[in-house]
């Protein structure tokens, strides 16, 4: 490949520079139309994440704490993008009427000699209209990528601890208990390291270098510089970072931080609400859509359990009770002698089978399993109650439900003891109460659905 000349590629920089505007136009109104557009997958991603897959509360904190920051990022993206094609449009208003008016004539207008005087002072001319929104324009341009490099970096900096806590629970598992004592020293030492080093590069981020200034630390902070750099992903960003707090004040740059930060920060502390009345807490006063088919939204999950309606006149009714993969542990401990017909997590789909000396690889056979006493053990945790009536022997059955195709328990129970107008379901589950050195089983509220029936 030959050389090309530099003369050449300056020439190249300086057409593109000048032609930029309309690459930043059509980047700008697409990007907007597709943040938009997935914000709504995005919210449903968020929600099935919580439903599909079985992952410890641990887990689902750092990874919705990820993903939250990843939602505002883009959110601040859609505004920053907003505000540019909007002042990108003023611009070329501006650029238009240059074309027609060139210059105020004031002797026009006919003001008095103060009026005229302050406005020729303060009134500053369409070419440096155009110059300073063409400047801010591209500054907001590359300042929305900065934002989402920003909450990205928060984002990738706090799954670092969850990883570390997934990979040293790991290991404790899989080891002999002797060394957790070990574990635990290493573990708190990882994490006080990491968050002192991550509040050190958070402070040299936004003073615009403070530490890169010291130089007897130079030695100590540059391993802390790369590490963070890798984690979060900041050579994506780094070019428009010095290039930016190299051409502004640095006052402005703090400024420009703290109006950020601060409305990010207002973002989760307040919401406006004049709902004064209204709890927010659940409490038996509260009726949820979620707990009826007819009512819930056609995009939601059932959270806990659903009956078909909030009014019943049929001699039966049915209540469906959402698996809660999470309840694994609490089935296992209530019938610890009978073995699970799957394992919780990665199962094989295929088995190697031996037919006269032949091997045959054929797909999972569970036909064998005791699905009688598996439905017993399930249904077992859990304690239905309606007025002041428990039902100790409910028949289950397993069942898909049509929301999401949902698995759960499905029980009928008959109409017969119902009191003409309002009832109350209440659904509790097993769970263990310690006290003292000992522990007992008791039973923790899930959900309370009013109902009315008609005779």
């Amino acid at each position: 490949m030959s050389n090309i000349p530099e003369n050449q590629i300056g020439e190249w920089l300086k057409k593109l520079e000048r032609e930029s505007w309309q690459l930043e136009l059509l980047v700008s109104a697409f990007t907007i139309f597709l943040l938009i557009m997935g914000d709504q997958a995005f919210e449903d991603f968020l929600r099935d994440l919580r439903y599909q897959y079985n992952l410890s509360e641990g887990v689902l904190t750092f990874g919705f704490i990820f993903l939250g920051l990843l939602k505002v990022s883009l959110q601040a993206l859609t505004y920053c993008l907003i505000a540019h094609l909007m002042l990108r449009g003023f611009w070329i208003g501006a650029i238009g009427l240059r074309s027609v008016q060139s210059s105020i004539d004031f002797s026009v207008l006919k003001y008095n000699d103060f009026f005229t005087d302050r406005l020729k002072k303060k009134v500053i001319s369409l070419d440096q209209l155009v110059f300073k929104l063409d400047e801010i324009c591209s500054v907001i341009f590359a300042f929305a990528f900065l934002v989402i490099s920003m909450l990205l970096s928060f984002g990738m900096y706090f799954l670092t601890f969850g990883v570390m806590a997934i990979l040293l629970t790991t290991v404790a598992e899989i080891t002999p208990e002797s060394v957790d004592n070990l574990i635990g020293i290493t573990a708190a030492t990882i994490f006080i390291s990491l968050l002192i080093t991550g509040f050190i590069y958070m402070v040299d981020y936004f003073t615009l270098g403070f530490f890169k200034k010291i130089k007897w630390l130079r030695k100590v902070y540059y391993p802390v510089y790369r590490f963070y750099s890798f984690i979060t992903f900041a050579v994506l960003s780094r070019s428009i970072y010095y290039y930016m707090i190299s051409k502004f004040t640095k006052k402005r740059i703090r400024v420009l931080y703290g109006f950020a930060a601060g409305l990010f920060v207002m973002t989760l502390l307040f919401r406006f609400d004049q709902h004064q009345y209204f709890p927010e807490e659940d409490n038996q006063f509260l009726m949820s859509s979620n707990f009826y088919d007819d009512q819930r939204a056609e995009e939601n999950y059932v959270e806990i359990a659903s009956i078909k309606s909030q009014f019943v006149t049929e001699p039966f009714f049915q209540l469906f009770i959402r698996y809660d993969p999470q309840d694994n542990s609490i089935v296992q401990d209530h019938c610890p002698d009978f073995e699970p017909i799957k394992d919780d997590g990665l199962n094989w789909r295929m088995e190697i089978v031996m037919d006269d000396e032949n091997f045959i690889i054929t797909a999972k056979d569970y036909s064998g399993e005791d699905f009688d006493q598996a439905i017993s053990c399930l249904g077992s945790i859990y304690e239905v109650a309606i007025n002041d009536s428990v039902y100790q022997e409910l028949n289950y059955y397993f069942y898909e439900h049509s929301s999401h195709e949902q698995r759960g328990l499905l029980t009928t129970i008959s109409t017969d003891d119902f009191k003409h107008g309002e009832n109350i379901l209440r659904l509790r589950k097993v769970r263990k109460i310690e006290e003292g050195d000992s522990t007992r089983n008791g039973y923790e509220r899930l959900a309370r659905i009013p109902f009315w029936y008609k005779k």
